[in-house]
């Protein structure tokens, strides 16, 4: 069972925020020898890191910003994280049209791609292309053919990103750490030397105070009023940008789209996801509560509107649309200019002995966690640490691609599943996979499906409980395994993965059906 946050007393760090900052901060911190306790208010991710494009890329829009630093740094971060968690992270192709009357002409498209590739290096993960008209729509038939110029193919990666924060957490466990979801920090006492941090947990419905002798608010979009906590006049420390996305059926294969938007010069991704398509995303200033963020049928128009404008062919209805997210980017404060203008390049904000990490990308997660540690070193008064990257608990220890053969072949067999069982078994937890076969191998009931047709069974659920820290439904169904966001997000799914979680959990019949209603609140639009 967990460890409860009433068992310990003190640390050298506490962590405000369960994102990719403050668990990848954490797995860092813990191995490089120090005590570390990181508190989440809601389930690990659940915030901007579970609302992303699901991409680890360099960032090529940048490079019209000269904020070559930043692309230069993402795309080194990129081979990183696919060497990091090959399970999580993989190459994915992205075509880049060019049309005439564009902002961005062709020869800009073309210097754009040829400077992404030289500042990739030796870390690049595959070399640009540009196609003529009649050689794009070949490559993709569905592309509108009028008035289209050209199009450039270059590589980026695509990620889970909740998951990437999930093995982040366990990484940081396995080294020490102890990290606590729905446990919210209430108060904040500081004095010269430590923090004394109350917070409370609601698994156990109970409060407690922990002593550290650096803080970190690492809590993204909640930044501000984490600052609040410290300090009544704190001045804002993030600038929420809201980013909405839309899932739709299936709209060009296995090749991605970066397209420009003609009306406010935006960037758009449609990209393949797990069966369906992701378009995102926008970019609106928002200074509602972060926890009640969510997509307005304005944003939603927007990105069909834009989609359609490219693949014509493809019925872009609202009707079409399975679900659709938002997540706030917690940009560094900043007056003025549009959402998209403001820098999204990390800072760490330095008071005595607490720090404010803001902005930042996903991407370069990593990165930032070794600046930061610096700092907290320092303040500790410790020996710097040289960065191991250390790889995270699903990493397998040979070649990805040599590990994904081996084990499916193997697994197929031992196990008696279908091979898209275990390929999607391995994309999702790595190694880490034969634990739930193992499950399954004992208790043959873990081998049903959640839904027909798709790979999920109820040995993840019981996993996910037992050893990935889900505490409701939504954690299982929107964070561990994704189906919220699916034409099954509704229906056997749920049904089934409720009533396991309730023998697991000890719910009794109302508890579940408040657990479904309380997911069923979470999508967006509602079934």
């Amino acid at each position: 069972m967990d460890s409860k946050p009433s068992e310990i007393s003190r640390v050298d760090l506490a962590i405000i925020g369960g994102g990719i900052n403050g668990a990848g901060l954490a797995a860092l911190a813990a191995h490089a020898g120090l005590s570390v306790a990181l508190y989440e208010k809601g389930d690990f991710a659940s915030g901007t890191s579970s609302k992303s494009t699901k991409l680890i890329h360099g960032g090529i829009r940048y490079l019209e910003q000269a904020r070559f630093s930043l692309v230069f740094e993402a795309l080194h971060e990129r081979r990183r994280l696919m060497e990091l968690a090959p399970h999580l992270v993989h190459p994915i192709p992205f075509l880049l049209p060019s049309y005439k009357g564009d902002h961005r002409p062709s020869w800009m498209l073309k210097l754009g791609l040829w400077l992404y590739d030289f500042l990739a290096g030796d870390k690049n993960i595959g070399r640009h292309k540009w196609f003529s008209p009649a050689e794009a729509l070949l490559k993709a038939p569905t592309l509108n053919p009028a008035g289209l110029k050209g199009c450039g193919l270059y590589f980026d990666a695509q990620v889970n990103d909740a998951r990437l924060v999930l093995e982040n957490i366990l990484a940081a466990e396995k080294a020490g750490a102890k990290c606590f979801n729905y446990c919210q920090v209430v108060q904040i006492d500081n004095d010269d030397l430590n923090s004394r941090i109350f917070y409370h947990d609601e698994r156990f419905n109970e409060g407690g105070v922990i002593t550290a002798s650096c803080l970190v608010n690492a809590s993204g979009p909640w930044a501000n009023q984490t600052a609040k906590l410290l300090s009544s006049d704190a001045l804002k420390l993030v600038r929420p940008t809201r980013g909405t996305h839309i899932v739709v059926p299936e709209v060009l294969g296995q090749n991605a789209v970066l397209l420009s938007t003609p009306k406010d010069n935006r960037i758009i991704f449609i990209i393949p996801w797990r069966g369906v398509s992701l378009v995102g995303t926008t970019d609106l200033d928002d200074s509602e509560n972060p926890d009640s963020v969510k997509p307005t049928e304005e944003e939603i128009q927007y990105l069909l509107t834009e989609a359609s404008r490219v693949f014509p062919a493809y019925t872009w209805e609202r009707k079409k649309v399975i679900s659709a997210f938002a997540g706030l980017r917690p940009l560094a404060w900043s007056d003025g200019g549009h959402a998209s203008s403001v820098s999204r390049e990390d800072k760490i904000l330095k008071l005595g002995h607490v720090l404010t990490i803001v902005g930042g990308k996903l991407t370069t997660y990593h990165s930032m966690a070794e600046k930061a540690l610096k700092q907290i070193m320092d303040i500790l008064k410790r020996q710097p640490y040289t960065t191991q990257t250390a790889l995270l608990p699903g990493s397998p220890e040979k070649p990805w691609e040599q590990f994904l053969r081996a084990e499916v072949s193997s697994w197929s067999t031992k196990y008696e599943i279908q091979e898209n069982q275990a390929q999607h078994l391995a994309k999702l937890y790595g190694r880490r996979a034969e634990q739930i076969l193992n499950l399954m191998a004992e208790d043959p009931r873990l081998r049903e499906s959640l839904h027909p047709g798709r790979p999920e069974i109820l040995a993840q659920v019981f996993f996910a409980v037992k050893f990935e820290k889900a505490v409701h439904l939504e954690d299982v169904l929107l964070r561990r395994l994704e189906i919220g966001y699916t034409n099954q997000r509704w229906g056997s799914a749920p049904d089934k993965a409720s009533k396991l979680m309730a023998e697991l959990l000890n719910w009794d019949e109302n508890t579940r059906q408040k657990e479904l209603q309380r997911y069923k609140q979470q999508l967006y639009p509602q079934p």
